[in-house]
């Protein structure tokens, strides 16, 4: 798995310094940003002991979490409450949050675990807060308002590189998430076209899961605003699939607002099932039903989106694993969440869980 497997694309896309670690706590992979973030080239860890990366004080800890994640996996925020600790290829320390997800390779289960630097996390936003109360305290002395600002004509020059310093964080922003998308969209394209059987069904694939692509980031330009509710996401989902008059889907929606992360790899994974469903399962005739429901278990405090088909023809499980289903393991991931596709007689189940404080906060990368 050191080429990073199917999936190479999504790790690569990813914001965070991503490795996957095997149940010995080998490093199987990792991304082109841990150079960045640990110093090292990620050939150089292949093959390394994960706890190349804690400091030695830390080491026997660190493995007990690993042991403890190996025997419950569930996808987790690691060290909950304690400072985590990581150390570069240098020697130097930073504070790291770690979260953890586990995915059942055909080798077995492996860990995929994502790193950011806590400081590093929060310096840009500490920036940005200190240039506004520099503005505010400028504003205050000169007892002005800032509508009043923008009705002169003319713009004092610490206001004007104000504006200009705005301009490049926007500007470093949009640069950042383009970069994201394409690498997305090359990984979409790639593998529907190797795995395809026929070009125009390659054609096809691409088409709708790139205007799923494309309903996901019109709910994103709202979330920047009011947040996005679940309801909203599945309901953008499956609009294209469903018979305004004769009604396929059965929603059973929890009333959850989810961080803007979780839209795309949301609004992707339904994209899937629906179409699916409409080349094998319960949409490719005229009786069949999906039922979709969303709960949350209070008590772990983890939320499941299930999928139920019924009245389709009879499912068999596929003998060869397809792009839709490694994508669906691969969209997961990015949720930090746990998969699980069952091939029923009545139709497909597919259980999604994803830890609920992570699907509230997660950042759209």
């Amino acid at each position: 798995m050191d080429d990073g497997g199917p999936f190479r694309e999504f790790y690569e896309a990813s914001p965070d310094a991503v490795i996957v670690i095997d149940r010995n706590g080998h490093i199987l992979f990792a991304n082109s940003r841990v150079e960045a973030l640990l110093g090292y080239l990620p050939r150089e860890l292949v093959g390394k002991l994960h706890s190349v990366l804690m400091p030695v004080r830390y080491r026997d800890t660190h493995a007990g979490h690993i042991h403890k994640f190996m025997d419950n996996p569930a996808p987790r925020m690691m060290g909950v409450g304690l400072e985590l600790v990581a150390i570069r290829k240098d020697g130097s320390e930073f504070r790291t949050e770690i979260s953890l997800s586990p995915y059942h390779a055909p080798d077995g289960l492996v860990v995929i675990a994502a790193m950011r630097d806590r400081e590093a996390l929060h310096a840009s936003e500490t920036v940005l807060e200190s240039e506004n109360a520099a503005l505010r305290d400028m504003l205050g002395q000169a007892q002005l308002d800032s509508a009043g600002l923008m009705a002169q004509a003319g713009i004092e020059a610490t206001e004007h590189e104000a504006a200009q310093r705005l301009q490049r964080l926007l500007l470093e922003e949009l640069h950042h998430r383009m970069k994201n998308m394409l690498a997305t969209v090359v990984g979409i394209t790639s593998q529907t076209l190797r795995t395809a059987e026929t070009l125009e069904e390659g054609r096809l694939a691409i088409s709708s899961r790139l205007v799923a692509m494309g309903r996901a980031q019109n709910l994103l330009l709202r979330a920047s605003e009011t947040g996005a509710y679940l309801a909203d996401v599945i309901s953008a989902a499956i609009e294209p699939f469903d018979n305004h008059e004769v009604r396929r889907f059965v929603v059973q929606n929890t009333l959850i607002e989810i961080g803007p992360g979780a839209i795309l790899p949301l609004t992707m994974s339904l994209n899937e099932l629906c179409t699916n469903a409409v080349k094998y399962g319960a949409l490719s005739n005229e009786t069949g039903r999906v039922n979709i429901t969303s709960t949350v278990d209070e008590t772990t405090q983890l939320f499941t989106l299930s999928w139920a088909e019924t009245g389709g023809p009879p499912v068999q499980e596929p003998t060869r694993r397809s792009f839709g289903t490694r994508l669906l393991g691969g969209l997961a991931t990015q949720l930090h969440g746990d998969v699980r596709v069952q091939y029923e007689p009545a139709g497909v189940v597919y259980k999604l869980d994803i830890p609920l404080a992570l699907l509230r906060t997660l950042r759209a990368s």
